[in-house]
């Protein structure tokens, strides 16, 4: 098999004697063997047919987006490539093909055209919001915003036809990004990333975002293996990211963990909020979602794997806690689940330990740490769909389906909100399995009994939670805050689930945190 390099001019216009290719000339051209014969050129959005050149294909692979010069009537051209494999079609449908699969690394389609709305918004209003340039900042678009499928969609169409360029100018964004930072945006191989490429491009502009440097911005990947309960989990990897406190340091390190459909790229405003209270943050990717090695894309092994990825994500925040502020005697970590990551995740993970029943291999979690809860999932809403949902989250292999993130249940009633939720399912190409849905059910049955036989967290424990939540029943948090010592809540007159990507809503788990850090002070 050989390849078809296309070679995409640096914003340089050609010779004008040098005429575009017709469509009919472009079937009918041969195809480059052993870096010779032709080689297709584009620039300025048109094709051209150039023949008679020589070229070290093998040169020309190295780096993720290979480049070359071309040397065309005496004049260099620098370019970017971008290889097509030749299976014996014809030009025009290589190019086809250029244009609708993405390069490795690239993630999909929908994803890219994503991204490029993102540069867009980054460029424009900077409200978080896409297409929507030309109106008043924090202007939500319709149903094709606002829903994930929709919107995935539509980005799908956007960038077809369109790729190679599109990829072109998000590299180049990050290549101007790291040379201001003089540094790369992360030290980690793209090759042990998913869609390594898309990522630091994603991760450059939420930087960019923030007004941060890869210095203060770190990731990595944590080993987690061990037993919850007595059952043996699968081992992981779980992927973190690190965000450095602006201004003077609290000493406190606060962990953020996800829920359902979620990755740490949802909770960026809610750090920014903590890192300005000089809070050290970190936030995982669940086994759902992202960059976490080690699950079923959009699917749950059970609760107890969620307490696990949760209880050594722990032991690792207090390692570094206690390495980095040795010399602060009010250094703390507090845990902070949302939904899934809130239920059968800190609640599920402090119970457990305090009862001994986690073990994990290397560092153990640490004993009575104080929490934040945003609309922890204990067991769901009574409602229909939701009893829909769990009817078919029990049917054999159907349950098993990695599908689009569809906006169903509706989780917000704030567009904004919505709009959000949707733009990170499609940058990060969210899926789900109906499985979720029930997955978590037996081991948070086991949890809660624990804590209503009296043998739950001691520590002080803060829940937010929205009186109307479609997903996660508040009358169970209600419960959980009246059964344990130590618990406050705080019940909004809301019918939000999600409260982390809401502007009016974030702020309250901060203001808690901040009420139990006060409260420890005096």
């Amino acid at each position: 098999m050989t390849s078809l390099p296309i070679f995409r001019l640096n914003d340089q216009a050609l010779p004008a004697n040098i005429r575009p290719l017709s469509a009919k000339a472009r079937e009918q051209a041969a195809f480059l063997q052993d870096g010779k014969d032709q080689v297709i050129v584009r620039a300025q959005g048109k094709e051209y047919l150039i023949e008679g050149e020589s070229l070290n294909l093998s040169a020309l692979k190295q780096g993720p987006i290979p480049k070359a010069t071309l040397a065309i009537e005496g004049v260099e051209y620098p370019a970017t490539v971008v290889f097509v494999d030749n299976e014996a079609q014809g030009v025009s449908e290589y190019f086809q093909q250029a244009f609708e699969a993405a390069p490795v690394g690239w993630g999909k389609p929908s994803q890219i055209a994503g991204t490029l709305d993102e540069l867009a918004d980054l460029q424009g209003n900077r409200d978080g919001l896409w297409k929507n340039e030309t109106e008043k900042s924090g202007t939500a678009g319709g149903f094709f915003s606002q829903n994930p499928l929709a919107l995935k969609a539509r980005e799908g169409l956007a960038a077809k036809g369109n790729l190679e360029e599109q990829v072109h100018r998000l590299a180049q964004f990050r290549l101007q990004a790291e040379s201001k930072w003089g540094q790369a945006v992360t030290q980690l191989d793209m090759t042990s990333l998913k869609d390594g490429e898309l990522f630091a491009v994603q991760k450059s502009l939420a930087l960019t975002r923030m007004e941060r440097t890869p210095a203060e911005v770190t990731e990595g990947f944590l080993p987690a293996s061990g037993k919850v309960n007595g059952q043996t989990i699968a081992d992981r990897e779980l992927f973190w990211q690190r965000f450095k406190p602006v201004g003077e340091p609290s000493g406190k390190m606060v962990v953020l963990f996800p829920g359902f459909l979620q990755t740490g790229r949802n909770f960026y405003e809610q750090i920014e909020r903590l890192n300005r209270e000089g809070h050290d943050v970190m936030v995982m990717d669940q086994q759902w979602a992202g960059q976490t090695k080690g699950g079923k894309e959009g699917g749950v092994d059970r609760g107890y794997g969620i307490t696990r990825d949760v209880a050594a994500m722990a032991a690792f925040a207090q390692e570094t806690l206690n390495q980095e502020y040795a010399q602060d005697p009010e250094r703390e970590l507090i845990l902070m689940g949302t939904s899934l990551g809130g239920g059968p995740g800190v609640i599920a993970a402090l119970t457990l330990n305090q009862n001994h029943l986690l073990e994990l291999k290397g560092p153990a979690m640490p004993q009575g740490l104080r929490a934040i809860l945003q609309g922890p999932f204990l067991s769901p809403t009574e409602t229909l769909n939701n009893q829909l949902f769990t009817q078919a989250s029990k049917l054999p292999l159907a349950n098993q389906i990695p599908l689009p993130a569809t906006g169903l249940p509706v989780l917000t009633t704030d567009p904004l909100a919505a709009q959000k939720i949707a733009q990170g399912a499609v940058m990060e190409d969210l899926q789900a399995r109906l499985q979720a849905m029930s997955a978590v059910t037996p081991d948070m049955d086991a949890v809660l009994k624990l804590v209503a036989e009296g043998k739950g967290p001691k520590s002080e424990i803060r829940v937010i939670h929205s009186q109307g939540d479609p997903l996660a029943s508040a009358e169970k948090a209600k419960w959980l805050v009246e059964t344990l010592p130590h618990a406050e809540l705080l019940l909004l007159d809301r019918n939000d689930h999600v409260l982390e990507q809401q502007a009016e809503e974030q702020v309250y788990a901060i203001q808690s945190l901040n009420q139990l850090i006060q409260k420890q002070d005096k």
